[in-house]
């Protein structure tokens, strides 16, 4: 069963495994040891080949998890363990570069601007031939990863191919800590209205996001895009403290319920004195966890206008057990957690990354997905649980075409524009895709066998005109750049600045969101 790796980690890291009395003192219990134990003696000392044990316990683990028909609680192994305390840390030692895989060579996606590998001159596109001498041919973007990843302060050798350079080149980086920026842009999008994007909920959150907003303010914005879009989540407690930045004290922002825990209730601790400023919170199927924590408090307290399409509904916490001795462990999950107004909003494992609709509300027939509850403000404003967080005001992203399905899924873009940006020079942030380069584009994914009709390449001018000029300057000019140009061709940003130009409270957001 494949997993789904998204996060919701608990207040505290439980280290070792606590096995209770009372399941013990369970005689049936015994008697299914024992069957255990002498069907894996069987196994072990009788099957026609010979596995190895801890194969065979590992599969007899996942078997009980998959039981429970859970996709959150799962066995991790070390390497699995190792990035989930990666992604919740946000940093880690290694050389601060993206890569995946592009036409079988590990390639570097983009480097991060001040890090050892953007130091070195590494540029997207390059191949990674070889790591510390050893080929990567063949080997997954994971394993890569790993050799390349390392103590800070340590050596790694990495043999690069390069676009229009004939032949293969070292380039020695010594490690460095990384951090993983929760903000990774935010800016002025239009007079008075400011943009910020939290990408995670690490243990940095909450203070890069209040910085943002400090600075947002400074530059004058009086209005605010918060995009929750694609933000699968990370700490409980990140969660409660990004919502903080919104919600006056002791507002209550999440309670959770267990078997054994019974239930807690987390409010806002402080007061930071922004006000009351219009906030429009963008969020997605990609919006998950902790995401859904910040996102149904605001919406609940009539805090922010929720726009965008229904999150994913993962509304559990888990803890971890262990590492144990050989470095794996366990994520369990304890709890379910609930918004201010008493909303669940996990949804059925069966239906979790499935968009489920605002029509689909409580009926007299019974067959519904989600109920009806009220917001806690003076506006009494119906909202669902049980499904995720469905918007305020629900807006589709458009459909991709088949022909731009088989240009991304394939990266064709990325390789064309690695080509272009090697032979054209003087790129600014004013850069924009024309006709020429489209039709260059053109008859490069003819050359990669991509089929298409006139048409079918005209219908779609527009999108990939603005994907390249993205492509183009996050290429030349970074990741900051790159961030600022897709804000800025946007449609759901679009829509968000539509509507915040014509306010200046959140009595003004809200009756446009009724008039919508």
């Amino acid at each position: 069963m494949k997993k789904i790796f998204i996060l919701l980690i608990g207040i505290s890291l439980i280290s070792g495994i606590f096995i209770g009395s009372s399941l013990w003192a369970k005689s049936d219990t015994y008697t299914q040891l024992r069957i255990f134990n002498q069907i894996l003696k069987e196994v072990q000392n009788n099957y026609v080949d010979e596995l190895p044990a801890d194969s065979l316990m590992r599969g007899a683990i996942d078997g009980m998890l998959e039981v429970l028909g859970d996709p959150h609680t799962d066995y991790l192994s070390k390497q699995e363990y190792e990035a989930l305390m990666i992604s919740t840390r946000g940093e880690f030692g290694g050389i601060g570069a993206t890569i995946g895989e592009r036409n079988d060579m590990i390639t570097v996606i983009s480097p991060l601007e001040g890090t050892p590998a953007y130091r070195a001159g590494l540029l997207p596109g390059d191949g990674i031939a070889k790591v510390d001498g050893i080929p990567t041919k063949g080997k997954s973007v994971d394993v890569v990863v790993r050799e390349i990843r390392g103590k800070p302060g340590t050596k790694v050798i990495l043999t690069i191919s390069r676009t229009l350079i004939d032949e293969p080149f070292d380039v020695e980086i010594i490690r460095a800590i990384i951090k993983l920026d929760a903000v990774p842009y935010y800016g002025m999008v239009s007079d008075g209205i400011g943009y910020v994007q939290l990408r995670n909920f690490s243990r940095t959150a909450d203070s890069e996001l209040k910085g943002a907003i400090d600075e947002l303010f400074a530059q004058g914005a009086e209005k605010l895009i918060f995009d929750l879009r694609l933000n699968s989540g990370g700490l409980l407690n990140e969660g409660i403290a990004v919502s903080e930045l919104f919600l006056n004290n002791n507002k209550k922002i999440v309670s959770t319920r267990g078997r054994i825990e019974g239930e807690r209730t987390y409010s806002a601790r402080k007061d930071y004195g922004y006000g009351d400023f219009p906030v429009i919170v963008l969020v997605d199927g990609g919006s998950a966890s902790a995401s859904e924590i910040v996102a149904g408090a605001l919406q609940d307290w009539e805090r922010s206008l929720i726009i965008g399409t229904n999150t994913f509904g993962k509304g559990s916490v888990q803890h971890i057990v262990g590492p144990f001795e050989d470095s794996t462990a366990l994520r369990i999950t304890t709890a379910r957690w609930y918004t201010p107004s008493g909303r669940s909003i996990d949804k059925p494992a069966d239906l979790q990354g499935n968009d489920i609709s605002e029509e689909t509300v409580e009926s007299d027939s019974g067959d519904v997905k989600q109920k009806v509850y009220t917001t806690l403000g003076p506006l009494k404003r119906t909202v669902y649980g049980e499904g995720g967080i469905t918007p305020d005001i629900i807006i589709k992203p458009p459909e991709l075409t088949k022909l731009e399905t088989d240009v991304l899924s394939r990266g064709l873009n990325f390789d064309f524009v690695v080509h272009y940006t090697a032979t054209h020079k003087n790129i600014t942030k004013e850069f924009e895709a024309d006709d020429k380069m489209l039709k260059d584009f053109a008859i490069y994914l003819m050359e990669h066998d991509i089929e298409f009709t006139e048409q079918a390449f005209d219908s779609v001018k527009t999108s990939l005109k603005k994907r390249l000029r993205q492509d183009v300057i996050t290429n030349v000019l970074g990741l900051k750049e790159g961030y600022r140009a897709r804000v800025e061709s946007d449609s759901l940003i679009a829509e968000a600045i539509t509507m915040l130009k014509g306010v200046k409270t959140l009595q003004e957001l809200f009756r446009v969101a009724t008039e919508n």
